[in-house]
């Protein structure tokens, strides 16, 4: 298996996590992309976290914001080491993820050959039909930046403008893998499904398309997964949970343990160890005989 990491902060987290999804299998490596920008890269070019050899650092990292089509890039990136090194199975994490099975567990639920990514069609797909100028400054903070979060509104109005025009004249952006689907960024696939990524990303990339797009990391790997292996397409067994309304999951405590459990899921995400360390001391999967005994242990 290969872990493909996207990571830019919190460097003692990201290292407890690779030492524990290495622990399981001398053939597992780890590949990190770290952006460009970050502190973070600079420390893992000087010294890379876990078993030696085992844990690879992508050579050229982009500069990713959040929303940007920047995100696409950094994975098709982590696609192309994973595939130089030779893996079986390839599964994309953050560095606020954390395992909840077993790879034994894991390992027998994979060779079923299936993607496990979320694919919803046709959900939220304006979102790459339209076409944004603000898309470099989604996350400004209009108290500290009142006069550039003042001008992306202008930007907005104007794209919309634009957008309407085009319409008029029935010139939509294109699809190039039918219509668009939408799912969560993280997923676990089989090689031949790195391999088709590792060959229509770069494409996608090179001809502008995702240029303009909002998320469009939650809608091309769907996209493109429905599009090539519509018959092989299982949940993306990530526990997540968003509050109502908004766009980032919350940090996840000892209190959710039970569900964890019980959901079946293969990571988890998001957890701190500053928010709570609770999975920090997490034994590998419990087995259904004793999952409920572990979680009052650890709830206690």
């Amino acid at each position: 298996m290969a872990y493909l990491l996207l990571a830019h902060d919190a460097p003692e987290q990201l290292e407890r996590l690779i030492e524990t999804l290495l622990a399981q299998s001398p053939e597992d490596f780890a590949v990190i992309h770290a952006d460009r920008r970050s502190a973070l890269w600079q420390d893992l070019r000087r010294r890379l976290p876990g078993p030696a050899g085992r844990v690879h650092l992508v050579p050229d990292p982009v500069a990713v914001r959040w929303g940007h089509w920047s995100q696409v890039a950094a994975t098709e990136r982590l696609v192309r080491e994973a595939l130089r090194l030779g893996c079986d199975h390839a599964h994309l994490l953050s560095g606020a993820d954390w395992p909840t099975i077993s790879r034994d567990r894991m390992a027998a639920q994979l060779e079923r050959g299936l993607c496990q990514v979320e694919v919803r069609p046709g959900h939220m797909a304006e979102r790459m039909q339209t076409y944004r100028f603000d898309t470099r400054w989604l996350r400004l903070d209009p108290a500290r930046d009142r006069i550039a979060y003042a001008a992306t509104w202008e930007l907005r109005r104007l794209a919309r403008w634009l957008d309407q025009t085009r319409g008029r004249f029935g010139r939509q952006r294109s699809q190039p893998f039918g219509p668009w689907a939408y799912g969560s960024q993280w997923w676990s696939l089989p090689a031949d499904a790195l391999e088709m990524l590792a060959r229509e990303l770069p494409r996608l990339l090179r001809s502008g398309r995702l240029k303009g797009t909002l998320c469009c990391d939650e809608h091309v790997v769907p996209t493109l997964v429905a599009h090539f292996f519509p018959n092989r397409i299982a949940g993306n067994r990530r526990f997540v949970r968003f509050p109502g309304g908004a766009s980032s999951p919350r940090l996840l405590d000892r209190h959710d343990l039970p569900e964890i459990a019980d959901s079946g899921d293969w990571f988890m995400r998001k957890v701190s160890a500053a928010h709570d360390p609770f999975f920090l001391t997490l034994p590998g999967a419990p087995s259904a005989p004793d999952r409920d005994a572990r979680d009052t242990e650890k709830l206690g």
